[in-house]
């Protein structure tokens, strides 16, 4: 008899389990792309300027132009000036916003560079939203040791994807903190979900985006600062190398339209409903499962860039 009502209350405690964990899922999926309301994104940020790191191209690029939209000041911080230009004039001339350029390679571990050039404007300024966007990856994925780019390949991806938003976020926490309000959102990336073979440094990197962004939210639980991690899966930008928009597959643009109306609303997201779904499923199938597909799919990416390097190279021949 023991027996039995033991079987039964696991049964039931089994049942509860499975059905949180749905109720999660659903939530998830359902709740931040069609029933939330956004937030007022001024009252929020408490400043009128937001930074958008890696901001000439792609997800960063449309987050400044969303912002600007919004009506914050822009500050773009990415490598090339004469990018920085050509944004900085897009976003002039279609949103009619004031606009700064810092020029900075984000390579550099130097602390003394980034106060130099990036760290000292930023104090200056009243910086109401930060976006750190910035990365780098395989050039396709490989084997550590085979990287292209070698060591240095290897060096940069655990510098750009990890210093700039540790240096960034210690650098604007002090004013947001002072005045009880601002946005920190830290793009990461659904790779850290799953130890995909062929993806190493690049994973485990943004990995610790994920992890720092969550122990901020904790620190900062008990005040009006948001902060916020995004975990894109494929979307349509030169890094991802993925040129045709699909329903999975989402061109910059509409991505951070929707990412951005999830600011307040969640503390981690994909951005937008179908990158949440393909999570979704990510996190709650078997990593017995879910790993080996991903590997398969990464292998099939590998071949493909070894064969178009290889004909490449013998057209040039």
């Amino acid at each position: 008899m023991v027996c039995e009502c033991a079987l039964v209350a696991l049964g039931w405690v089994f049942l509860l389990y499975l059905l949180y964990h749905l109720a999660t899922v659903l939530y998830n999926l359902i709740y931040p792309f069609f029933i939330a309301s956004p937030i007022n994104l001024h009252k929020a940020a408490g400043g009128d300027w937001a930074v958008v790191t890696g901001s000439t191209d792609g997800i960063g690029k449309a987050y400044a132009f969303e912002l600007a939209r919004h009506g914050f000041s822009i500050i773009l911080i990415s490598r090339t000036q004469s990018k920085l230009n050509a944004v900085k004039e897009e976003l002039e001339k279609e949103c009619g916003v004031e606009v700064r350029t810092i020029a900075f390679d984000f390579t550099s571990g130097s602390v003394n560079e980034y106060e130099k050039t990036v760290l000292s404007l930023l104090r200056e300024l009243n910086i109401g939203i930060l976006v750190n966007n910035v990365g780098v990856s395989f050039s396709y994925p490989e084997i550590i040791y085979k990287a292209e780019g070698g060591l240095q390949r290897l060096a940069d991806i655990d510098i750009v994807n990890t210093l700039p938003v540790t240096l960034l976020s210690a650098a604007v926490l002090p004013q947001m903190v002072e005045r009880n309000s601002g946005i920190i959102v830290n793009i990461s990336s659904a790779a850290a979900y799953s130890p995909v073979s062929l993806l190493s440094v690049y994973s485990a990197s943004k990995k610790y985006v994920t992890w720092f962004s969550n122990i901020l939210q904790k620190e900062y639980a008990e005040t009006n600062i948001i902060i916020q991690t995004v975990c894109p899966l494929l979307v349509t930008t030169k890094m991802s190398k993925v040129s045709r928009a699909s329903f999975f597959f989402v061109t910059a643009e509409d991505f951070v339209k929707n990412a951005i109306q999830t600011i307040g609303v969640v503390s981690e997201t994909t951005g937008c409903f179908p990158h949440q779904l393909q999570a979704e499923i990510i996190k709650n199938l078997p990593e017995w499962i879910v790993v080996p597909y991903l590997s398969q799919k990464t292998e099939l990416v590998r071949k493909k860039a070894l064969a178009k390097k290889a004909r490449d190279m013998k057209a040039t021949s």
